[in-house]
């Protein structure tokens, strides 16, 4: 009578042990476990690609994300130190705007950089982004890193104004006028020296503005770890204000990456080779139709593009394709 009941129980134990194995392997993985996959693999799809992005704490970055799924961001947060945040990417110090987050960047990454980089400003809409409504993902997504690779350093801006084909005239500059590019121009001179001690003061600088742009790979390491070094520190040790020293940067990034003082192609070639757009109408080298409206400001209105356009001087929604927001 023992044994019989030994027996049963064994067999009863035996098939629930059979029971609970089929169940654990027909069970669908976890929602989190398949999306973590998901992501995994679309980024093995792609080249490795970062994006570099200078940003105060309580900026929105998540249109990186949600937009631009096909590339890894790195979101420096200049002024951490204020909010006692030890878990960003930071500087050292927040001086330089943001030439500091793009050097600190390179001189952190330098051993291990990704095939393709882009440095950008935080926010999605700004008004030197180069598409009719200021968007920064179009600019994005339609730049071909096949140029890239090729040109090494490439603009994220093909409209000459402002910036081209004369930003700076360092051995002239303009000491009666009083604004930022006059005080530049006083400058650069000396900063130049200092930061590219073997190359010319050059009479005459110009490439386009809004310090964001394209590298290679291999065109950072053409030039040593230590010149990154070096530039970072001039940045934290000039007397300069970060207005300054900040727009130094803007009108070196092309020089320090081995283009000409000036840097100016024309806009349908710049177009055609960057954003792959061949078939513009280009009535003068410097802009081409339906691109780009200079504003009046240099701060979007807030909630734009939802509010805004059409107003103030700001361009209605879809001035560039005649299809414009009803009222």
């Amino acid at each position: 009578m023992i044994r019989t009941f030994t027996q049963s129980r064994s067999r009863q134990l035996y098939l629930l042990l059979i029971l609970l194995v089929f169940v654990f392997y027909s069970l669908p993985s976890s929602p989190t476990a398949k999306l973590k996959s998901v992501d995994l693999s679309s980024k093995r799809a792609y080249p490795p690609r970062d994006i570099v992005v200078a940003a105060l704490k309580h900026d929105d970055v998540s249109w990186i994300d949600k937009f631009l799924a096909e590339w890894q961001p790195r979101v420096y947060i200049t002024d951490a130190a204020l909010y006692f945040d030890k878990t960003s990417l930071t500087v050292p110090r927040n001086k330089g705007r943001e030439a500091n987050v793009y050097l600190t960047y390179i001189i952190d990454n330098y051993d291990k950089l990704p095939d393709y980089m882009v440095f950008i400003h935080s926010l999605r809409y700004q008004w030197h982004n180069e598409d009719p409504m200021y968007d920064g993902v179009p600019v994005l997504r339609k730049l071909r890193l096949s140029y890239v690779d090729k040109a090494g350093f490439v603009p994220l801006r093909c409209t000459w104004t402002l910036g081209c084909p004369s930003e700076l005239r360092p051995t002239n500059p303009f000491a009666t006028r009083i604004d930022d590019r006059s005080h530049t121009e006083e400058a650069y001179a000396e900063a130049f020296r200092q930061l590219f001690p073997n190359m010319t003061i050059p009479d005459v600088v110009g490439t386009t503005c809004g310090g964001q742009f394209a590298l290679a790979k291999w065109k950072i390491l053409e030039r040593p770890l230590e010149d990154y070094v070096r530039y970072r520190q001039w940045l934290m040790d000039t007397p300069l204000p970060d207005a300054i020293s900040g727009r130094i940067f803007e009108y070196s990034w092309h020089i320090m990456f081995g283009k000409s003082y000036v840097n100016c192609p024309s806009a349908k070639e710049c177009f055609c080779n960057t954003f792959g757009l061949c078939d513009l109408e280009c009535n003068s080298e410097g802009e081409c139709e339906k691109r780009y409206i200079l504003p009046l400001y240099a701060v979007m209105p807030p909630g734009w593009p939802q509010y805004g356009p059409g107003t103030d001087g700001w361009p209605e929604v879809g001035w560039a394709d005649g299809k414009k927001k009803k009222k």
